[in-house]
């Protein structure tokens, strides 16, 4: 019980010396980069038949997804006070916030590099999507009737 309450201790103590932003985006790039690497995992059994450069690019996102998770554990349980590179005091932005876009732009970069669509293309996807809406049975439908009519 005592080795507990030491680790809560050591933890809340270390947790005072980092900045405010700092504590508020750990959590953050943790939960980010667990996320994304779970999604390039999922994404990469999906696409097990695309291209396999496709599949490697996922695996080596989660890799790096996965350092970027573990560096903020360890910074979000103690074991690490300061993340391990050094930015001048002047910048506004910290370590932290760099760690967040960085799971972020690194996490949904295969995805996004390997499922683009042009934005010329995209007004004839909708036009498509519209015909092809309109000419099956479903679609968007327009009640007349009063709304207790419909709903309990």
């Amino acid at each position: 019980m005592t080795a507990i309450t030491n680790l809560q201790i050591s933890v809340t103590f270390i947790e005072t010396g980092l900045s405010a932003t700092t504590r508020l985006f750990v959590p953050i790039a943790l939960w980010l980069a667990g996320f994304l690497c779970l999604l390039n995992i999922v994404l990469a059994i999906l696409f097990r038949k695309n291209p396999r450069l496709e599949v490697v690019s996922y695996f080596a996102a989660c890799g790096v997804e996965l350092v970027i998770l573990v560096l903020a554990l360890l910074v979000h349980i103690g074991t690490i006070s300061k993340l391990p590179f050094y930015l001048p005091p002047s910048l506004p932005i910290n370590q932290a916030e760099i760690a967040a876009a960085l799971a972020i732009g690194i996490g949904l970069f295969p995805a996004a590099y390997w499922h683009r669509i042009n934005v010329s293309e995209l007004p004839k996807r909708i036009a498509e999507d519209g015909k092809t809406m309109k000419s099956s049975k479903e679609g968007v439908h327009v009640r007349t009737g009063k709304p207790g009519e419909w709903m309990n």
